[in-house]
C-alpha cells in the first residue's frame, strides 16, 4: 500500500509539471487495473486513480476557461438559438455522451442503487468519459489540424498503448516458452499480464491495426522497426492465447482495410467496401437471431476433411464454446422478453447475473462426436449415453454478445445510443479513408476488431477496454474535427 501512495504521489507529480506525459503513462499502463485497493473504503484500482489524479490537475488548472466558455455558450444560445457558430465549439458526440451517462445512471436505478452497480458506472462509463475529454483538450486543443500536427498529435496516444502491447505479448510469448508463470488451469494457452486468455486477444487485438497505420508511415527506421516488432508479437501472443474471437476479427479487419486501401489507391468508388462493413455491422447487430433461428441446430456440414469441419463448427459455433454462448443468448433473450421493464431497461448494471438466473440452465447437452441424430438419442437413451454428453455451464458476468452485453445493462435505449456512437464514428473515418487517410483506415480497422469480436465476447465491460473504446472514439473526434476549433 505504501508503494501504491508513492507512486500517485509522484504521479500526481507529473500530471501537474506535464499532464500530456501523465496521459500517455495511464495509457501505456490499461493493464494496471488489475491492482486494487480502498480508498476510505470505496474499492479502486491504480489506473482509476491515475485518470481521476490527470482529470483533476487539468480542471484545477482551467476550471475558470472552463466555466467562462459554459457561460458563453449558454448565453448565446439564448440570445440566439438558431445560430450554428457554437456547433464548431462543441466536443464530437457531446449529446450522446451526455444521454449514455444519463441512461447509465438510470441504469443504476435498475439495479437497485448497489454498491456494484454504482462501481460498474463509475468504472466503465463516467471514467472512461473522463478520459475522452482529456484526450481532447490535452492533445487537441487550440492547434491547427494539419496533417503533420493530426498525426503528432495521434501517435502521442497510440506509442504508450503500442509500447504498452510490446509488454503484454512478450510477458505472454514467454509464459508459452515456460520462462515466466502461467496459470495451469489454462495451459497451454497463455494469459499474458491478465488472469485468462481471453483477455490477452481483447486487449491486443484493437491495437493491432492502430500500430499497422504506425508502421506503413514513412517514419524513421527506429519507430518503423518498433512497430513491426510489436505487431508480430501482438498477433503471436494472441495466436499463443488462442483467443478465437481476436483472431476472426483480426482476418476480417483486415480483409476491409484491404479493400478500402485498393478502391481508395485506384480511386474506386467505394460503394463496394461501404457495402461490406455495413454488412458486418448489420450482421452483429443481429447475430444472436441468426445463430439460434436461423442456423439449423443439429445440422453439420461434413466436407470429410477434419480440419474444414473444426473451421465449418467454429464459425457455425457448434463447437462446445459457440454451444454455450448460444445458450446464454436463448437465457439472456428470455430474460428481456419475459418482462416489459427487462426489455426496456435491461437488468441494470451488474445485474444480469441475477436476472438471468431464474432461466438459467445448469448444463447442456454437447454434441461432441457431431451426430445426426443426436437429438432423438437424447430423449430416448439411457442414463450412461446422457452423462457422457452432459457439461455443466456456469452464469457469466455477461451474455458473450455485444448487442445484448449493453443491451442487458443499459436496456433498449442504451443499446440504440451505443450502435449509434460506433456507426456515427465508422461514417466519420469513411469520409477520411475517401481522402486516402491511412490513420483512418487503421482506426476503422480497429473498430471492425471490436464488433467482430463483439459477437462472442465482451469487448467493452473491463477496465481497460471501456477506455480504449474511449480512446478510439476520441481519435475518431479528432479527425473529424480538422480545421476546427474545440472548446
Amino acid at each position: 500500500m505504501y508503494l501504491i501512495i508513492l507512486f500517485l504521489f509522484l504521479y500526481t507529480f507529473l500530471a501537474y509539471r506535464r499532464l500530456d506525459l501523465s496521459v500517455m503513462l495511464f495509457l501505456f499502463a490499461l493493464p494496471s487495473y488489475q491492482v486494487r485497493f480502498n480508498v476510505l473504503g470505496i474499492p479502486i484500482t491504480l489506473l482509476e486513480g491515475m485518470i481521476l489524479i490527470s482529470f483533476a490537475i487539468w480542471f484545477l488548472k482551467n476550471w475558470k476557461e472552463i466555466f467562462e466558455n459554459l457561460k458563453s455558450k449558454i448565453q448565446n444560445q439564448i440570445e440566439n438559438r438558431k445560430s450554428k457558430i457554437e456547433n464548431s465549439h462543441r466536443y464530437p458526440f457531446d449529446t450522446k455522451i451526455i444521454l449514455l451517462l444519463i441512461i447509465s445512471f438510470t441504469s443504476i436505478a435498475v439495479a437497485g442503487f448497489s454498491n456494484s452497480a454504482f462501481g460498474v458506472f463509475k468504472t466503465y462509463f463516467f471514467e472512461p468519459i473522463l478520459v475522452y475529454i482529456l484526450i481532447f483538450n490535452v492533445f487537441s486543443i487550440n492547434t491547427n489540424f494539419t496533417n503533420e500536427k493530426r498525426i503528432l498529435r495521434i501517435a502521442n496516444i497510440v506509442l504508450p498503448l503500442a509500447v504498452s502491447a510490446l509488454c503484454v505479448s512478450v510477458y505472454a510469448i514467454l509464459q508459452r516458452f515456460g520462462v515466466l508463470y502461467s496459470p495451469e488451469n489454462f495451459l497451454p494457452r497463455v494469459t499474458g499480464t491478465f488472469f485468462y486468455p481471453n483477455a490477452v486477444g481483447l486487449y491486443l487485438g484493437p491495437l493491432v491495426p492502430l500500430m499497422i497505420g504506425w508502421a506503413l508511415l514513412k517514419e524513421n527506421g527506429f519507430k518503423k522497426i518498433f512497430f513491426i516488432i510489436t505487431i508480430i508479437t501482438s498477433l503471436t501472443a494472441i495466436f499463443f492465447a488462442k483467443s478465437e474471437g481476436a483472431m476472426i476479427g483480426l482476418l476480417v479487419a483486415f480483409i476491409v482495410m484491404f479493400v478500402f486501401w485498393i478502391f481508395t489507391k485506384f480511386n474506386f468508388n467505394l460503394l463496394i467496401p461501404k457495402m461490406l462493413v455495413a454488412i458486418i455491422f448489420l450482421f452483429v447487430i443481429v447475430s444472436p437471431f441468426i445463430f439460434l433461428k436461423i442456423i439449423p441446430e443439429y445440422k453439420y456440414f461434413n466436407f470429410k476433411s477434419v480440419a474444414l469441419n473444426y473451421v465449418s463448427d467454429k464459425t457455425m459455433l457448434k463447437d462446445f464454446s459457440g454451444e454455450v454462448r448460444k445458450q446464454q443468448w436463448r437465457e439472456t433473450w428470455q430474460m428481456l422478453t419475459k418482462s416489459p421493464k427487462n426489455f426496456i431497461f435491461g437488468a441494470g448494471l451488474s445485474g444480469y447475473q441475477t436476472s438471468v438466473k431464474p432461466y438459467h440452465q445448469d448444463g447442456i447437452f454437447f454434441n461432441k462426436d457431431r451426430e445426426v441424430d443426436f437429438r432423438n438419442k437424447i430423449v430416448w437413451s439411457g442414463d450412461e449415453y446422457k452423462q457422457k454428453h452432459w457439461r455443466p455451464v456456469e452464469i457469466y458476468m455477461y451474455p458473450h454478445n455485444f448487442i445484448l452485453n449493453v443491451w442487458s445493462e443499459l436496456g433498449l435505449f442504451g443499446v440504440v445510443l451505443v450502435v449509434w456512437i460506433i456507426f456515427k464514428s465508422i461514417m466519420y473515418l469513411v469520409l477520411r479513408i475517401k481522402q486516402k487517410d491511412n490513420l483512418a483506415l487503421c482506426i476503422l480497422g480497429a473498430f471492425i476488431v471490436i464488433i467482430v469480436h463483439g459477437l462472442v465476447d465482451v469487448p467493452y465491460f473491463k477496465n481497460d477496454l471501456a477506455v480504449m473504446f474511449w480512446v478510439l472514439v476520441a481519435m475518431v473526434g479528432m479527425i473529424d474535427l480538422e480545421n476546427k476549433k474545440i472548446l
